[in-house]
């Protein structure tokens, strides 16, 4: 279909850049919007009448771990050190088969939520060919993990290269190097030694990769920063791990060590303090902030308010489903407006921002808003079509406070990405997902079966 002329006609427009549109449609041709107007009588070659919906670009989930789909259920542990050392010891019992099926069903569950783009973070590698196959535009940022002292730095960096050489590899196979493209990401200041994360500030600039880097997320983490204490110090010192803290803050100590720029993305920034918030927005860093495992994983609440008073960008992501449950965007996003009322006591950002941190604004971040995050004409034909035909939306004159208060994945009615439908009316149209969750499912439970919930 994306060969011919492909009309979607609503009863509301949504452009995110413009004000919105009622009783419009959006014309779309190989692949690209090329316009957007009020309804007209005029044919295409398939004209998809919606009615009672809102046609708005696709959304963009700012930070996941699809690889750990699988795992969803199976680490309920809190608070947040525990957690961690938890997930790793389920990845050590998982058979590396399972981490693409896993990142499929999780990427399936993005789409039939509306996600078009996704930002994910993987160790395996494997959520570039689920992506890829899927249809999806993203980026997928390497993780990178080194915090004793071997393998050292020039070694791990020849494993990188080699790693991203992969996934370039995996991305041409599929004709996926244009919707996808590659980042790196030095987990977090507990799992990446200094001379570590210098060496991979380096190489990212000399590769021109951005970076993706867990910051100030728990307390923990702070307290290891700060004076060398708590659950993470302890673990070093029965490992034998000569960890030098930095005495200061986990942000401020990238600041200081020269990381902070405007390729680096800072997932959750939980604990910010008021001087690092300084340091973001002098850097120009962007945010990826994921409330719901904040909140499950007992670590606070992001300061999104202080920061985007700033100026620092930030973008919503629903983390992985190990850690949030669901990757449903719309209860991500529902959950980040009212926690931020709550913590902040202001009617800020409104709902229009918070739409537009799903949209437009993402796209900026990730620098990808020539192409897409608003219906305009010459963008890439990558849209979402949620249905407004429940009770609940009766009544609702102000289609973003709609938006974010009351959408779920139900009321998404279709997904498309440079014109191909990736689902439609409950169904993923080149994928069996049925299929797939129960090869995961059996999968999961054969590697876990000794392992207590």
């Amino acid at each position: 279909m994306e060969h011919g002329t492909v009309i979607l006609r609503a009863n509301l427009v949504l452009p995110i850049s413009h004000d919105p549109l009622p009783d419009g449609e959006v014309v779309v041709e190989h692949g690209r919007i090329v316009e957007v107007r009020p309804r007209s009588t005029l044919a295409g070659d398939e004209v998809l009448e919606f009615g009672d919906a809102i046609v708005m670009p696709g959304l963009i989930n700012g930070h996941s771990h699809l690889e750990y789909t699988a795992l969803r259920g199976w680490n309920d542990r809190v608070p947040f050190f525990e957690w961690i050392r938890g997930l790793v010891s389920l990845k050590a019992k998982c058979p590396a088969e399972l981490w693409l099926p896993s990142a499929m069903l999780g990427a399936a569950e993005l789409i039939a939520s509306g996600v078009t783009f996704v930002s994910d973070n993987t160790d395996s590698g494997a959520s570039a060919e689920a992506l890829a196959r899927l249809g999806l535009r993203g980026r997928v940022y390497q993780e990178v993990f080194g915090v004793e002292t071997e393998p050292d730095d020039a070694t791990i960096l020849r494993e990188l290269d080699a790693k991203l050489d992969a996934l370039r590899q995996t991305l041409a196979r599929y004709e996926a190097s244009d919707r996808i493209g590659l980042g790196v990401s030095p987990h977090a200041i507990y799992t990446v030694r200094d001379s570590l994360m210098r060496a991979l500030r380096q190489y990212a600039r000399e590769q021109n990769l951005p970076l993706s880097i867990h910051a100030s997320e728990s307390s923990e983490e702070v307290a290891l920063a700060r004076s060398g204490s708590g659950s993470f110090a302890e673990m070093f010192r029965e490992r034998g791990i000569n960890y030098l803290h930095p005495r200061v803050p986990p942000i401020e100590y990238l600041y200081n060590a020269g990381i902070l720029a405007s390729d680096v993305q800072l997932v959750h920034a939980t604990r910010a303090e008021p001087r690092e918030i300084d340091m973001m927005a002098r850097t120009k860093v962007s945010v990826a902030h994921c409330p719901r495992s904040n909140a499950r994983l007992l670590t606070g609440i992001a300061p999104v308010y202080a920061m985007r008073r700033q100026g620092i960008p930030v973008v919503v992501g629903t983390d992985g489903a190990v850690s949030a449950g669901s990757l449903d965007i719309w209860e991500e996003v529902r959950f980040a407006a009212l926690a931020q009322r709550a913590a902040s006591y202001a009617a800020q950002p409104s709902w229009r921002d918070w739409i537009g941190m799903l949209t437009l604004e993402a796209a900026k971040a990730f620098g990808v808003d020539a192409h897409i995050g608003s219906l305009e004409a010459g963008k890439r034909a990558d849209m979402v079509v949620v249905r407004t035909t429940r009770p609940a939306f009766s009544g609702v004159s102000d289609p973003y406070a709609a938006l974010v208060l009351l959408a779920r994945s139900e009321d998404v009615a279709l997904t498309m990405v440079d014109g191909h439908i990736l689902y439609r009316d409950g169904k993923h149209t080149e994928l069996d997902v049925d299929a797939l969750r129960h090869k995961v499912e059996e999968m999961t439970r054969h590697a876990l079966a000794e392992h207590p919930t």
